[in-house]
């Protein structure tokens, strides 16, 4: 939900060709993997379903380091479980926020659902994204000041403002379910986007080793206080799962998986961040939802 690698420009440009060589890796892993699963079930005429093959796009909900040796992001918590799908996941923690719903992600992912037509073909996309969009460095241009709206929390976002924002994250989903469609008609298939909501993250103050926090420094700024703060990031992530709604409404298979509300306080490894445990509930929310939509295959 937060990019957590900043760099001077020329290590910038060091850091996108490392995770541009780490993605080909995982790519290769991935298609290797599949391979192998395939040659199995052939040599052992396993019948029944087949696990899912999916593939991932997204922040750091899909791709978090910490801590280092733990099942710490949904991915790795969705691989880790018994009869688990085969995932190819191109997020990637380091890329830059304004990366998230852009075009060398959304290429990235294009080019992948493209290359599986030789009986490796993805079953469905998991895509987590908007969040660095609202609760990033940037959540203090969301904010109302609190003396201007008479310390009222109902009046803490600025409402035309969010919609603005909110405007560029719908153009982005909808860029890729336009996407998705045009392959999904050329393949003669179904390809089902599954995306999520977040959670109310909490302004704590705690951010990730040397970056952030990003809540609670805006609410402070605005003069926000410590008991009135989580309604306002509430509100705002509220209307993000408002906009999901909408769009899921408005197009066949995209998946709003609702996962606000579902972590405690303790939950919660800084402001943008879940726990392991956190992430588990978080990735239970994923399952059901495959499990609805892919019955017996995960």
């Amino acid at each position: 939900m937060a990019t957590l690698v900043t760099a001077a420009p020329n290590a910038y440009t060091q850091q996108k060709l490392a995770i541009q060589n780490e993605l080909d890796r995982r790519v290769a892993e991935h298609r290797a993997r599949f391979e192998q699963r395939q040659m199995m079930q052939s040599a052992t005429h396993q019948l029944g379903a087949k696990p899912l093959n999916l593939i991932a796009q997204g922040d750091s909900w899909f791709d978090y380091p910490l801590p280092v040796f733990a099942h710490s992001d949904v991915i790795a918590h969705l691989k880790a479980m018994p009869l688990s799908p085969s995932i190819l996941s191109l997020a990637h923690y380091g890329e830059a926020a304004e990366d998230m719903l852009g075009v060398t992600k959304l290429h990235r992912l294009l080019a992948q659902l493209n290359a599986g037509d030789d009986g490796s073909q993805y079953d469905a996309i998991l895509f987590s994204g908007g969040g660095n969009d609202l609760a990033g460095d940037q959540f203090r241009l969301w904010i109302a000041d609190s003396a201007v709206v008479h310390k009222d929390p109902a009046l803490g976002l600025q409402s035309a403002r969010v919609d603005a924002v909110l405007g560029i994250v719908k153009a982005a989903y909808q860029d890729l379910i336009l996407a998705r469609d045009k392959i999904a008609q050329a393949h003669n298939r179904s390809i089902p986007i599954f995306v999520h909501s977040y959670d109310f993250a909490l302004p704590s103050g705690v951010g990730v080793c040397t970056v952030g926090p990003w809540l609670k420094p805006s609410l402070d700024d605005r003069g926000w206080d410590r008991e009135t703060g989580p309604g306002i990031v509430k509100q705002l992530l509220t209307r993000f799962a408002e906009l999901l709604d909408e769009l899921q409404g408005q197009h066949a298979d995209f998946i709003h998986v609702k996962t606000q509300g579902t972590l405690s306080a303790g939950q919660w490894a800084n402001e943008l961040h879940p726990t392991p445990d956190g992430f588990a509930a978080i990735s239970a929310k994923f399952v059901a939802a495959l499990r609805a939509r892919f019955p017996h295959r995960i």
